[in-house]
């Protein structure tokens, strides 16, 4: 099977404006969030990413090649497996889905769950797919979501996207999250890492999880997990190295002390 090269994949915006490659993608989304450049994304606590319908495992490897921990995630499809792609290309993969159950990983294991045009119904189920990924991020953590390309105003298509925006727009008060930046079909969302935010919500926003994780493959949850939860640890509080912070090996252990070792098997 002949893969396609970082190269060959291009990102367009309604705008016109395009991104020669995911290199430029990614230094966009490092600049939306405040970075001068993409190298810069440890310095910000980004070290693992969870990447949601991975395509052709691009953006992984870019993420890998700059000292990241990328993860792909992607649902079964009968006509090619994106997952084989990023497997191919040396990337970890699995597949999955998450629309009626959570993802196999436990609560805080990621700082940052990134999602280009995945095909996942954000603004369905009563955003119970945003806590799930609101779940997986630890506090301090960043959502990015690339819609797809938008058509001209009055399109049905151009319609559905406005509309599926909208809760987005909504919704990620009531989990602690706020909307840090926006550009063309980019958004970048940033999950609180004060503790106080929860004590301070509405009394109809979403409430808190009673009780520790349950095991993997629940059904998705209608509550959040908040500060109480002793992984509660916000990636702000890192050093720019690799090395984890006190608090960190406290929980994970020294075995873990260094997060690029091949033989390190912890899940964070």
């Amino acid at each position: 099977m002949m893969l396609l090269e970082e190269n060959q994949i291009a990102f367009q915006s309604d705008a016109g404006l395009t991104f020669d490659g995911v290199k430029d993608y990614s230094r966009q989304i490092a600049e939306m969030m405040g970075l001068g450049s993409d190298s810069e994304f440890l310095q910000a606590g980004v070290r693992t990413v969870l990447d949601i319908g991975c395509g052709f495992g691009s953006f992984g490897a870019h993420l890998v090649s700059i000292k990241l921990m990328a993860l792909c995630i992607a649902g079964y499809e009968a006509t090619g497996s994106q997952v084989q792609l990023a497997l191919e290309r040396g990337l970890p993969a699995m597949i999955g889905n998450f629309v009626t159950r959570q993802l196999p990983y436990p609560s805080f294991s990621f700082d940052m769950v990134h999602c280009a045009q995945c095909g996942i119904p954000w603004d369905k189920k009563e955003g119970m797919l945003l806590i799930e990924v609101d779940r997986l991020l630890k506090p301090g953590g960043y959502f990015v979501l690339t819609s797809p390309k938008s058509k001209p105003h009055g399109s049905a298509t151009g319609t559905k996207i406005r509309n599926m925006l909208t809760p987005l727009e909504q919704f990620p008060e009531k989990i602690c999250w706020s909307l840090i930046a926006q550009q063309d079909e980019t958004f970048i969302w940033q999950k609180t890492a004060d503790a106080q935010c929860y004590s301070s919500r509405k009394q109809n926003d979403v409430p808190l999880c009673k009780g520790h994780d349950a095991s993997y493959y629940q059904a998705l949850s209608p509550c959040i997990i908040g500060p109480s939860s002793e992984r509660w640890i916000p990636i702000q509080n890192r050093s720019s190295s690799s090395e984890l912070s006190s608090a960190e090996l406290a929980l994970h252990g020294k075995y873990c002390s260094n997060l690029f070792l091949s033989s390190c098997t912890c899940t964070f």
